[in-house]
């Protein structure tokens, strides 16, 4: 029986500048992302070679949706995270994959598409790099296209605009994030629009949209409600520790 996953192997940039530092964080991160897909069926985080995180799971757009939401709270700004995101089917007992042994095509997708971007002039946070036949050529081109964008729109918030656009992705209510962070409603909506955070919530939505519809479309299932609630899990974590995630 086939299975749908996606992975992401994720590094971060320049971190041999602070790798004490660096490594400790890594693993509240891995740690954060198990609380976050502990209802999935199949889920593995494993921090491994210093700063490299792999991270494998049930249906296809989870990797993306746990990668946007660490790019979102990483508090190393000027050292960013990266990921080569991949999916696709395995006909492997998820249960039984060793994430340091197994060598199934998708892992050196992961890995090749995480390559793309540390040698590119223009680095992205992330790249799609699926198994093959999971996804048409055009279709891939533009995926990539839009998470270029919503990298760029995403590199070019001022602080503030970052903060809020990260509490709308957990809160998504103005008067509660103008609460938080002690400003009026209008202060947030202006930099709300100011930091395009509408255009990448959006893309992050119609990303996890396309992937669910292209697994169900390959697999006959219904991956969307599994979205949405690890969605709200990834949420509830993140409310728990709110004050930690305004001071980043």
């Amino acid at each position: 029986m086939k299975h749908p996953i996606s992975i992401f192997m994720m590094d971060v940039t320049n971190s041999s500048k602070n790798w004490n530092e660096i490594t400790s964080y890594l693993g509240d991160i891995e740690e954060l992302v198990k609380r976050w897909t502990r209802g999935l069926p199949h889920a593995q985080v494993k921090h491994r070679l210093g700063d490299e995180i792999v991270g494998l799971f049930d249906h296809y757009s989870t990797a993306y949706t746990v990668a946007f939401y660490i790019s979102q709270i990483w508090k190393y700004k000027e050292q960013p995270p990266y990921f080569g995101i991949t999916f696709g089917r395995v006909a492997t007992n998820l249960q039984q994959i060793d994430l340091d042994k197994w060598n199934h095509p998708l892992m050196r997708q992961a890995r090749l598409a995480n390559e793309k971007i540390k040698h590119s002039s223009q680095r992205s946070s992330m790249i799609f790099l699926p198994g093959e036949e999971s996804i048409e050529n055009t279709s891939l081109e533009m995926a990539n296209l839009l998470l270029s964008y919503q990298h760029k729109f995403m590199s070019d918030q001022t602080s503030l605009q970052q903060l809020i656009c990260r509490l709308y992705a957990i809160l998504d209510e103005q008067k509660a994030i103008a609460r938080l962070v002690n400003k009026s409603p209008s202060t947030i909506s202006s930099h709300y629009k100011k930091g395009n955070c509408e255009i990448i919530l959006n893309t992050l939505y119609t990303l996890q949209e396309a992937l669910d519809r292209l697994e169900a479309n390959s697999f006959g299932n219904n991956p969307h409600h599994i979205t949405k609630e690890l969605i709200q899990t990834i949420k509830n974590e993140l409310l728990k520790n709110i004050d930690a995630i305004i001071s980043i």
